[in-house]
């Protein structure tokens, strides 16, 4: 008799019926998470330290060189797109490992309705004078955010299809 059987055994005496529960439960309970979205999200996970680096020394250096209007646009800009930048993230790790449609759903409108505008905005004004470090950088958050962005509307949509499809299926017993 091996371990697994023993455990199995000892468990069934003590708990009857546990082996026939843990059967029931672990049926049907497959995640089903995006590969390319989890990839993506993870690579920026990993940019971000470099994006913030670039960008707060682009911050410290050309401060003192732009009007007032321009500081306060900058540092506004800056401290949102982090912000939301790191509950997007925290968004799109929740909803999409545990097959969680309402944080994936957030992640997707964040990514969509304000990351990419303000994204977009840090990228290609001209205002702000960005270097060729800070366009390279800028460029490829805005790369991995439209990347994010199409992976996060697959992902919610299949992940939409399967929860109505499970309901469907227990709604009329089939």
């Amino acid at each position: 008799m091996d371990w697994k059987e023993t455990v199995t055994t000892f468990s069934e005496n003590v708990f009857p019926g546990i082996s026939y529960k843990v059967e029931r439960e672990l049926e049907g309970s497959e995640i089903k998470a995006n590969l390319p979205l989890q990839v993506t999200a993870y690579f920026n996970v990993v940019f971000i330290p470099v994006w913030l680096s670039v960008i707060l020394i682009f911050i410290v250096q050309s401060f003192d060189y732009l009007d007032q209007l321009k500081q306060f646009l900058l540092i506004t800009l800056f401290v949102t797109v982090f912000i939301i930048e790191c509950l997007r993230l925290f968004m799109v790790y929740v909803g999409n490992l545990n097959d969680k449609i309402p944080e994936l759903a957030c992640f997707w409108m964040l990514s969509l309705f304000l990351q990419v505008p303000l994204q977009s905005i840090f990228l290609f004004t001209p205002y702000f004078q960005l270097g060729v470090l800070e366009v390279t950088s800028q460029s490829i958050m805005v790369i991995l955010l439209v990347f994010e962005t199409i992976f996060g509307y697959f992902a919610l949509r299949l992940n939409w299809n399967t929860a109505s499809e499970d309901l469907t299926e227990q709604h009329f017993h089939l």
